[in-house]
């Protein structure tokens, strides 16, 4: 009896396991790297795989059991009342949104190792069933609301043995669909920008593979460009296809764009890219490449892959966009959406909807002191407002800057410096949490400044709208009590030029922190920011994703350069 037949044993999963179609030998498989995810898997729950993953660390460990890859599909608005069949389930890292999203779920999987993984992952899920065989050969006695091909699809050239495999397996997909059901695709694209910059051809290992049609190997697995893969989705007959562009990709999401919706600008935070397993084939810097490809109208075809809606329904496309706040504490974890009908919505990812309760209230109190605010309301669990095609306080503070106009970025910045001051209640400055939390900043020190009784960390330049020369706030998740006004100004400022480093070629950021007197308190707000972000941010699973984050320009120059060797 194999290891996990002893877990499945002992543990006695609710859901059901169908091995009706497996034929004895496991047809895919990663190695025995399997056999340790398996292991974490059986003994921990879900919420302590970071903890876990520390302890065996890997690639594939951290690839596998990181909650990162859920957001692929976990803010996608499925119907509860479905029933979905997820092909290539893997080790279950998606199954579970599924399971948690739908009335029923059948997963399918080639390999009886990887299945009982996804088993156990899912052991309390009692609407699952996973099937163990190949696609191709399962007998189904229904058909689907829902059916994902998550990773899937580029390995057909080996599981489905005709003259025109992918199409041919799409069509047999399309089968199983009821009338108005939707295919959710998700595929590398064969000229990711992240290819064109040197990473490995992620199913090959090759670099530049793809962009040479794979003919640097033989191995029947490929991908697809955005063109390519829109026909054969027409040739397998879907009516029609919505495409999504996740970031940095679709196995570790954190923004997701549409063809409804392709980004204007990319800063740091949006674009975390991933690469494994070194840098040794890395020729330029994939960040640094982005805006050129958003100003060049080319985004779409250098997006490092496809999630794509396929579906005969005339409704589609209800999602343009989605942000996913996930590598925070799971408290806080949130997702947000803007919908086709004009809706933004704010949902937990992980845990209650108390964080987005706690946000409407602080909106609330900063309108009682008479500030201008977006609104948004509670519904159900989800913070929702309307969508506002207003430019941001940060679009105007880079327009000054882009004007080189001096004197209006300071009287922007002073105005929004009042605006601070008016949110909430002074306090005497002997209450600042700097003394408290600090005890080699002493109480005798004055050039904190003003104290607020609530201070608003969130009064950040792209946390305003700008309409007909006023701010309007809105997403004012976190406040700090006892806190110097000057605080909220040290962040505006250093946010601005960490997601906008062009500002520095006007005026640095050392210059504007000297003319508001921050000069003296850069150090100390460092630590107080450290300390927020240390209660807010899951740096345990920072530190693991970090490892796979490298992506000097020394690298790159480095294998430039050993070209001409």
């Amino acid at each position: 009896m194999n290891r996990y037949d002893e877990w499945i044993e002992k543990m006695k999963p609710l859901p059901r396991f169908n091995l009706q179609w497996y034929h004895g030998e496991d047809q895919y498989s990663d190695g025995d790297v399997e056999d340790v995810i398996l292991q974490i898997i059986a003994e921990n729950p879900p919420e302590e795989y970071v903890q876990a993953i520390e302890s065996k660390f890997s690639w594939p460990s951290f690839y596998y059991l990181t909650h990162l890859r859920k957001n692929i599909l976990n803010w996608y608005p499925f119907d509860p009342d479905a029933d979905v069949l997820e092909i290539g389930c893997g080790l279950g890292a998606i199954t579970g949104v599924l399971c948690d999203a739908c009335k029923s779920v059948t997963a399918v999987e080639l390999s009886k190792r990887r299945a009982a993984a996804a088993l156990l992952r899912c052991r309390e899920k009692e609407n699952l069933e996973i099937i163990v065989g190949n696609l191709n050969d399962i007998v189904f006695e229904k058909k689907f609301d829902y059916i994902t091909l998550i990773g899937v699809l580029e390995y057909q050239g080996s599981y489905t043995e005709t003259q025109d495999p992918y199409c041919d397996f799409l069509k047999k997909v399309k089968k199983l669909l009821k009338p108005d059901g939707r295919l959710l695709l998700a595929i590398e694209n064969q000229y990711g920008l992240k290819y064109w910059c040197g990473a490995r051809e992620d199913h090959t290992g090759v670099p530049f593979d793809g962009i040479n049609q794979y003919a640097l190997t033989d191995r029947k697995v490929r991908t697809f460009s955005k063109k390519a893969l829109s026909d054969l989705i027409g040739r397998s007959g879907f009516s029609h296809s919505f495409f999504y562009y996740p970031l940095p990709d679709y196995k570790l999401p954190t923004v997701i764009y549409s063809q409804e919706a392709l980004p204007e600008k990319i800063g740091p935070s949006q674009m975390i890219a991933y690469y494994t397993p070194d840098g040794k084939t890395r020729v330029a810097r994939e960040h640094d490449l982005y805006q050129d490809v958003i100003d060049n109208g080319v985004f779409a075809f250098f997006a490092n892959s496809f999630l794509v809606e396929c579906t005969d329904s005339e409704d589609f496309g209800e999602v343009s966009f989605v942000r996913l706040s996930s590598e925070r504490e799971p408290e806080y974890r949130i997702g947000t959406r803007i919908l086709r009908t004009g809706e933004v919505e704010k949902f937990p990812l992980a845990a209650s909807c108390r964080h987005l309760e706690e946000t409407l209230f602080n909106e609330q109190d900063m309108e009682a002191h008479g500030l201008k605010i977006w609104g948004s309301s509670m519904v159900k669990n989800r913070l929702v407002s309307r969508f506002c095609k207003a430019p941001s306080v940060e679009n105007q503070m880079l327009l000054l800057y882009q004007n080189r106009d001096l004197d209006s970025i300071y009287a922007l910045f002073d105005r929004l410096y009042e605006q601070v001051l008016q949110s909430s209640e002074q306090v005497s400055r002997r209450t600042n949490i700097m003394y408290e939390l600090f005890e080699d900043i002493k109480p005798d020190y004055s050039g904190f400044g003003p104290v607020l009784k609530t201070g608003y960390l969130d009064m950040l330049l792209t946390n305003a709208f700008w309409i007909d020369g006023e701010c309007y706030w809105y997403d004012q998740e976190w406040t700090i009590e006892h806190l110097p006004a000057k605080f909220i100004l040290y962040r505006m400022i250093r946010y601005l030029y960490f997601e906008n480093p062009g500002c520095a070629r006007l005026i640095s950021m050392a210059e504007i922190a000297q003319h508001y007197q921050l000069a003296a308190l850069w150090n100390s707000f460092n630590r107080l920011e450290e300390r927020f972000t240390g209660t807010v941010m899951d740096w345990k699973h920072m530190a693991e994703s970090s490892v796979f984050r490298s992506n000097d320009i020394q690298t790159c120059a480095g294998n430039v350069n050993k070209l001409f060797t």
